[in-house]
């Protein structure tokens, strides 16, 4: 497993971003991109599967975005469920970001869960569906991403007390908003559509 192949996928941008979760980074990665091709992504989920198959997960969760494609492929290498989490519509501005679980008959009370997200940079997705899991009354036992940028392993592992796997690794940095040192240097936010 080549980790350079992997962040090329992504296309990966320097500059000045706004992330949508209420976070400013300095690197965007083009995560439709990374899933144009799933048959190239088959070696950095087979090693992810490989990692989660030790903690004896009956499901693994994903938001339904990438996380959701990776989760899914995931869940078919190991045989178990596949569980969606939906974003709900903020109920305030500002509001961090929030998943629903899809209902499964009977209830995930006694399962044990491992949660996937295509790239982990502030964690807010993972953090998210990780607390939906236990407010439903499984167990998160692992949390796995395709690419973990900046201090991503280290805020989940704050976060969470659960392991967490990542396929590749990219430098980078991630702040709240309002805290963000571009902005406050004046540094114009970057289009990562248009390079400007």
């Amino acid at each position: 497993m080549v980790e350079s192949k992997l962040i090329e996928l992504a296309r990966p941008q320097r500059g000045h971003f706004d992330l949508g979760t209420g976070h400013h980074g300095d690197v965007w990665l083009d995560l439709d991109a990374l899933f144009l091709r799933p048959r190239l992504l088959r070696p950095y989920v087979r090693w992810l599967g490989d990692r989660l198959l030790e903690h004896q997960a009956d499901a693994v969760c994903g938001p339904m975005e990438g996380g959701a494609f990776l989760a899914q492929a995931i869940a078919d290498v190991l045989g178990i469920a596949f569980l969606p989490a939906y974003r709900r519509p903020a109920a305030r501005p500002g509001e961090v970001t929030a998943y629903q679980l899809a209902r499964v008959r009977g209830g995930i009370g006694s399962w044990r869960v491992a949660i996937a997200d295509d790239a982990v940079n502030a964690g807010t997705a993972l953090q998210a569906c990780y607390h939906q899991v236990r407010a439903s009354g499984a167990t998160p036992i692992a949390a796995a991403g395709l690419l973990s940028l900046g201090r991503a392993s280290a805020t989940v592992a704050a976060t969470m007390p659960v392991p967490f796997y990542a396929a590749g690794t990219i430098a980078g940095q991630t702040w709240p908003a309002e805290k963000c040192p571009l902005c406050a240097s004046g540094t114009p936010l970057a289009d990562p559509h248009t390079g400007d």
